[in-house]
């Protein structure tokens, strides 16, 4: 595998993003294509690993009044054995750290909170309905990474 990792910012570049996104929440997970583009794309930092030029990870990082967030992490499947996963929170969580972050939120499918409580995520609140997917929110404090 030839990986390179790119930041696109807003909505302008998106569409290597997106097609990760499509291909796992559009297709895969079967998420309403009109849901899955928010008003959080625009102000986002887009984290695209490509395998030579072609997009199959991604992720993104955005801040609003309540803090950072991470958010529309996924893989194509293919990839998904190659951690790259984890690389893609590793390098938004660094990011958001060097921008100033004392917490970073995001919204995490139920099945997943093991995934992001490795990164020292934890849960916080009831959980909820998106898109026809059950989520909780979790927190991560960036006092608390080791």
């Amino acid at each position: 595998m030839n990986m390179k990792i790119k930041f696109l910012k807003g909505i302008e570049n998106f569409e290597d993003a997106y097609s990760v996104r499509k291909a796992v929440f559009v297709i895969e997970q079967d998420i309403d294509e009109e849901l899955e583009i928010d008003i959080n794309d625009e102000r986002s930092n887009h984290l695209v690993i490509y395998d030579n030029e072609m997009p199959i990870a991604t992720g993104r990082l955005f801040l609003d009044k309540d803090g950072f967030h991470i958010g529309r992490l996924c893989v194509l499947k293919k990839y998904r054995s190659r951690q790259l996963g984890k690389k893609v929170m590793e390098i938004l969580i660094e990011k958001a750290i060097l921008e100033g972050a004392e917490k970073i939120y995001l919204s995490s499918q139920l099945y997943a909170t093991g995934f992001y409580r490795k990164f020292g995520f934890r849960e916080y609140g009831d959980t909820y309905n998106d898109a026809g997917i059950e989520h909780i929110s979790m927190v991560l404090r960036t006092c608390d990474i080791k």
